[in-house]
């Protein structure tokens, strides 16, 4: 076979009848019914993703409609008679098939309506497909009601598209409406492997396995990666085609899914510019990363997976993550990469954007989940007196040691990790404490030019506890209430936390919690200069003034500083 002459795998062995016709047995089992009962409707509508065989499921339809030898049993087209071999070269008069895409008008549909008045020249039908209909206009539509309602009798009108919900209703109930699936992985899988001994090349059930993956269901990209594959003309294996696809070895992408969820910034950053210099896509390490995830949350629920095609090594790798990790900290990693990737496909530069997503979600390991907060919230117990606590000593740090040894993580970086928690009194004056500490903070990220957390932190959220971790490594966790429809006030919590962490050296965690807080810095400091203005009219000299002028109140009070300026002669 020349060059000239070459054709793609997708065409060469597109299906001839239904009986090859992969993952839509359901499909075929209806239409064969039909045909073997001559109970054939006049318009079908196919939908389904792309390539899983609905031009494909068409074409094979109309050429059983016109076969002149038709297969009783079998409902086979001969692929000998005229019409047989006239349809499957496109060349039948009477099998005409359109795009949509290009031929959207209404005067396209006025052309098709006149043709339906002429009877078949060769074949038993007429037969119209309309690829992509819902390309079409409105108008187009609408001139093709009445004929779709009451066609000729020897007509048949079968359309085919990937987004029905584009098709109106109106057309929608005047056809046979069939749903195509994504074709299942492991029968991708198999007819890889069959088309390539074909093609004279061994392909191991393995790499058919990761080309049916990243196909989505879709049998023409199943063919279309092969294709490249094969072009390599090399021994396939794994790694020839996670090079051709653009995927980088499991073991790379499993450290740089580690390093993430250890909130390993400069590491997980690392990783992926090695990652991304080898050639791997951020969309493809985007899909792999979901899919680590998700097979980590499967192994922890228990649930099978049937399209599990990762390797042993990967999956007794994940297993030992699952091991570590709760499965709300799992799940919490797979919404947040979910909801940061769909803004690759909007953002100036990828490689930036998935940048960034890295940075976010290991910071965002600095935040406990809420179910870790749960579980510390029902360890921590206000703190006794100095006379209890002295004779609850052993008792306390039992508890305390068993508590860590149940919830103790590998990673010391994460907050998922338990440690000997003191919290203060609920009492006023620890209250007061607790602020006074809070504004403390919020000063020193004053101090240092940072305006806008300072002020967020001030405004938009109350104080709920101000509690010091004790372990390994001096932690302190605050926990507010945030009072803001201000999206803006809620992310800024992170910086909060790394900016207190570098300025300090010890680590801290600023988190949003449900419960009612005790009072924001400003209410706070509001409350204390009413508190002053109550005690200063308290005071003689100051009742005597409201005595004297009717009507008076103190409404504010200002410290009058004096300067004294002194100027010398020189």
């Amino acid at each position: 076979m020349t060059d000239e002459n070459y054709i793609v795998l997708a065409r060469k062995y597109r299906p001839k009848k239904f009986s090859d016709i992969i993952g839509q047995n359901e499909v075929c089992s209806v239409i064969e019914g039909a045909i073997k009962l001559k109970r054939v409707a006049h318009a079908f509508l196919f939908s389904g993703t792309r390539g899983v065989g609905k031009t494909t499921i068409a074409r094979i339809l109309a050429k059983t409609l016109n076969c002149e030898s038709l297969d009783g049993n079998t409902l086979n087209p001969c692929e000998k008679c005229s019409n047989c071999i006239s349809i499957q070269k496109e060349s039948n008069i009477d099998v005409i098939e359109i795009d949509a895409a290009s031929r959207t008008g209404v005067a396209d549909v006025r052309e098709i309506i006149e043709n339906i008045n002429y009877k078949p020249v060769n074949a038993k039908k007429k037969v119209f497909i309309i690829d992509e209909v819902h390309m079409l206009s409105k108008a187009a539509f609408n001139a093709l009601l009445k004929t779709l309602e009451e066609p000729p009798l020897d007509v048949v009108f079968i359309f085919a598209t990937t987004e029905t919900e584009k098709v109106p209703i109106t057309i929608l109930s005047r056809c046979q409406k069939f749903v195509l699936r994504r074709v299942d992985f492991n029968k991708i899988s198999e007819h890889l492997v069959n088309i390539s001994e074909k093609e004279g090349f061994t392909l191991d059930l393995e790499s058919a396995n990761l080309i049916s993956v990243c196909s989505e269901g879709s049998l023409r990209d199943a063919l279309s990666i092969l294709e490249n594959v094969l072009a390599k003309n090399k021994p396939i294996d794994i790694d020839l085609v996670r090079q051709t696809i653009g995927l980088s070895d499991h073991s790379q992408c499993l450290d740089l899914f580690e390093f993430i969820f250890k909130g390993k910034v400069v590491e997980a950053m690392n990783k992926f510019q090695s990652l991304y210099e080898n050639g791997i896509s951020t969309d493809e390490l985007a899909k792999l990363l979901m899919t680590y995830s998700y097979n980590l949350a499967t192994l922890k629920s228990g649930v099978k997976n049937s399209n599990d095609f990762l390797d042993s090594k990967t999956n007794e790798r994940l297993k030992k993550i699952s091991e570590i990790y709760e499965m709300d900290f799992i799940t919490r990693f797979w919404e947040l990469m979910q909801k940061y990737l769909n803004e690759l496909s909007d953002t100036f530069d990828e490689k930036q954007c998935f940048e960034m997503t890295i940075i976010r979600i290991c910071y965002v390991s600095l935040i406990p989940t809420p179910f870790e907060v749960l579980k510390k919230t029902s360890t921590v117990k206000t703190e006794v007196s100095i006379d209890e606590k002295k004779k609850n000593d052993f008792k306390d740090n039992e508890n305390t040691d068993r508590a860590q040894t149940n919830h103790h993580r590998s990673s010391n970086d994460n907050l998922a990790l338990k440690k000997k928690i003191v919290e203060p009194n609920l009492s006023s004056n620890d209250h007061t404490n607790d602020l006074e500490k809070f504004s403390n903070i919020v000063q020193l990220i004053e101090d240092n030019s940072e305006m806008l957390i300072a002020y967020h932190l001030r405004h938009s959220f109350r104080l709920v506890s101000f509690t010091e971790f004790i372990g390994d490594k001096p932690v302190s966790n605050v926990e507010l209430e945030s009072v803001s429809a201000n999206e803006e006030s809620k992310n800024i919590l992170w910086k909060a936390s790394k900016l207190l962490t570098n300025l300090t050296k010890k680590r801290w965690v600023l988190s949003i919690t449900n419960k009612k807080g005790l009072q924001s810095l400003t209410e706070f400091s509001e409350s204390k200069y009413k508190d002053r203005i109550n005690e200063i009219k308290k005071e003689q000299t100051i009742k005597k003034i409201l005595d004297i002028i009717p009507h008076s109140e103190v409404v504010s009070i200002e410290k009058i500083v004096k300067e004294n300026k002194e100027t010398k002669d020189g």
